[in-house]
């Protein structure tokens, strides 16, 4: 594996309620693709996680504790999200502009995607087939406390209400090897 220029801490959005949690994110390129590697460390206690195996609706694990991924290539308005359940399920959505749907869903294969939990410490390894062309990432967590409400983290927050599409969180220097 060799390491790309991608090694971010996100931020909680400071209108937000949010847990003392740190969550860190690193990327490399590997064979199969981009691999990035998000860490959640801290006061876990204070947050729901959903358990493996509990179902939930794919079109909105957003609404529970999980780990996201939006990708674009440069100069184009299409954009695709990624969420990632630590209760294993996951969910792909394919944008055609800023917050509108495409018609169909994408038929892609399964992203592999590992979890690892420790007393203090959640961890996903997770591998996304992206095409080798200048990638703009925005990477974003979001946690459902045990107080009620939901905390969001990302690389930077626009004013206003958390919004993880806005093309101010896109990281622009990501490039395969």
């Amino acid at each position: 594996m060799k390491p790309i220029p991608l090694s971010a801490v996100l931020l909680p959005h400071p209108d937000f309620p949010a847990p003392d949690v740190a969550v860190d994110v690193a990327g490399f390129w590997e064979d199969m693709g981009l691999r990035l590697e998000y860490t959640l460390r801290g006061a876990l206690s204070a947050v729901l996680f959903p358990a493996p195996g509990q179902e939930l609706d794919a079109e909105r694990l957003w609404a529970h504790s999980c780990c996201e991924v939006f990708v674009a290539t440069e100069k184009r308005r299409a954009y695709r999200e990624y969420n990632f359940s630590p209760n294993g399920q996951w969910a792909i959505f394919d944008f055609s502009a800023y917050r509108q749907r495409a018609e169909s869903p994408p038929a892609l294969p399964a992203p592999r995607t590992q979890w690892q939990s420790a007393a203090d410490a959640l961890h996903l390894s997770l591998v996304l087939l992206l095409p080798a062309a200048p990638l703009r990432l925005a990477l974003a967590v979001v946690l459902e406390t045990r107080a009620g409400h939901l905390a969001y983290y990302a690389l930077r927050h626009p004013p206003g209400a958390p919004d993880f599409h806005h093309r101010t969180n896109f990281m622009r220097h990501l490039l395969p090897t």
